[in-house]
């Protein structure tokens, strides 16, 4: 297959469309200290590891942390003041998934369809820095007021999903005697389910047999519907994969509840209400036919008639949501939402797994922090108090052992490249290992200096090392092109001198490669600065 690139014209032309360059949280007169999550987990810093940094005599008030450009809420054991060496900071974190790589998409709201999985890597970077005064986002202790004079809350609309990540879909492409994909993130690009395939078969001279495709069922169990609650609804992001008309059905235990046409590469989400007593046993048997209308050539007598082609679509995600008990189905840690209330809410929560060890519940919209009530064993109970806005809550083990240390942290000290000294029209971007040269030369200092010279066309060159840029521009996701992309703009947009040139020197993977091989000892030996789009 053959795969056209897009101009670096395009390319440029597109980094006006956003509205913002990522770095816009970073305070150059601090110091901060990036670490890694790979798992969405309940994480702690504990005191000691804060002093092998040399900030374990911080106050507790005045630690702030930073994941893809957002503040994020931290618990610490003691709110103000030196912590001990038996204190820590406690968050919720969360691996990296597809919502950054939405700006990298072309022009449609809704891509990525799948927004579970990150096209680069699963691992998120969080940065921790110090402010000068306290007001940073905390989750406060609030107490637990039981009994409660308000009835035990009898269901809640949870939402049970399905986000493929069976293969990199390569996206739209145009058919001419073969497919030609398009360079840039277009729609269908992503993570999705396998091909769902269908094949016309010629069964006589004029009559051909159209064999449809269904998609492996996708098992919802143990829902622990509420069965006079309201009706659910299901949600499904589909996308052709060939050049050919069709039409696909979504079947819920058998019955139809969803179809619509998604013709070529287009994709369709759709969604639909379903009467809840199709969820009477529990659980949910989700499964999708595609049921293309191949067009086949006309028969001409005396000429071989060539087969029809086979039919292509793949699914992005299903998502179905119904109201729910309160039974967590033996969960550590579980996210829920409630609607706003002026009266609060009292819950009592089975089938959550806390040991011997009261559990937390996080108040992610309000920033408060409750500990659960398990007097009345298996249960837990939490009374709420009123709330002006809808609220995502996270009820979370503290068994010993349950929450994940962080302990390698790295000092960042980001570069204000909007200083003058740091300014250049000639930019080059690379990676420090290609600096080493024989008999210790520097190949990227010495060419920046022949551009800078008069026989290199006296250029005011600069040098830009792609992992700092991609810290400051591309929330420091590992390999991010995005990161590249909004340091071009926002040069061309910041430095006092236009940019005439844009020089990437190192070898680089698409993101396809760069994903399947991530966890390869020799990947970072064979990829230095990130490639934009599939193809390269």
């Amino acid at each position: 297959m053959k795969k056209f690139l897009l101009f670096l014209s395009f390319f440029v032309a597109v980094l006006a469309q956003s509205q913002t360059y990522n770095n816009e949280w970073i305070n150059y007169n601090q110091t901060y200290y990036k670490f890694k999550v790979g798992a969405t987990a309940l994480y702690r810093i504990d005191q000691p590891t804060l002093t092998s940094l040399g900030i374990g005599t911080t106050p507790a008030e005045r630690f702030q942390l930073w994941r893809n450009g957002k503040e994020v809420a931290l618990y610490t054991t003691v709110q103000t003041g030196v912590m001990s060496s038996a204190d820590y900071i406690e968050f919720w974190g969360e691996m990296n998934d597809g919502v950054p790589d939405k700006q990298l998409y072309n022009n449609l709201p809704d891509h990525p369809l799948n927004q579970k999985w990150s096209l680069e890597t699963d691992t998120a970077a969080y940065f921790l820095t110090i402010t000068a005064a306290g007001g940073n986002k905390r989750f406060t202790p609030s107490a637990n007021t039981l009994p409660s004079a308000l009835p035990a809350e009898p269901y809640f609309i949870h939402t049970e999903g399905k986000y493929y990540k069976d293969k990199m879909n390569p996206g739209y492409a145009a058919v001419v005697g073969e497919y030609v994909y398009s360079s840039s993130y277009d729609q269908g690009e992503g993570w999705t389910s396998t091909d769902i395939q269908t094949s016309a078969v010629r069964t006589s001279n004029t009559t051909y047999t159209v064999t449809n495709g269904v998609s492996a069922a996708v098992p919802f169990n143990n829902l622990f519907v509420y069965p006079t609650g309201p009706d659910p609804s299901i949600k499904i992001a589909v996308s052709g994969n060939a050049l050919n008309p069709r039409y696909y059905r979504v079947a819920l235990n058998g019955d139809s509840v969803l179809g619509d046409v998604v013709n070529y590469f287009e994709h369709s989400v759709d969604s639909a209400v379903f009467p809840i007593s199709k969820l009477s046993t529990n659980n949910a048997s989700i499964a999708v036919t595609n049921l293309a209308s191949v067009s086949c050539p006309v028969v001409i007598p005396g000429v071989p008639t060539p087969p029809c082609g086979v039919d292509r679509m793949v699914i992005h995600q299903i998502e179905m949501k119904y109201p729910r008990q309160f039974n967590f189905g033996g969960a550590d840690n579980f996210a829920f939402e409630l609607p706003a209330s002026t009266t609060g809410n009292y819950l009592e929560i089975a089938g959550f797994n806390f040991g011997t060890v009261s559990p937390v519940l996080y108040d992610l919209t309000n920033g408060r922090r409750y500990i659960g009530d398990i007097s009345a064993a298996p249960l837990v109970k939490i009374a709420l108090p009123s709330s002006a806005l809808p609220r995502k809550l996270l009820l979370v083990s503290q068994a010993p052992g349950f929450a994940k240390p962080i302990t390698v942290l790295q000092q960042r000290n980001f570069i204000n490249y909007a200083l003058p000294a740091n300014q250049g029209d000639f930019l080059i971007i690379s990676h420090p290992a290609l600096a080493n040269g024989a008999g210790g030369s520097n190949p990227i200092e010495e060419y920046k200096n022949y551009r800078s010279s008069a026989a290199g066309g006296s250029n005011n060159a600069k040098v830009y090392q792609v992992d700092d840029v991609i810290d400051q521009f591309g929330y420091g996701i590992k390999k991010n092109p995005g990161g590249l992309r909004n340091f071009i703009w926002w040069t061309r947009n910041t430095f006092t001198a236009p940019v005439k040139n844009v020089l990437l020197i190192g070898k680089g993977l698409n993101y396809t490669q760069q994903k399947i091989y991530e966890s390869n000892v020799d990947l970072d030996r064979l990829s230095f600065v990130p490639t934009y789009g599939y193809p390269a």
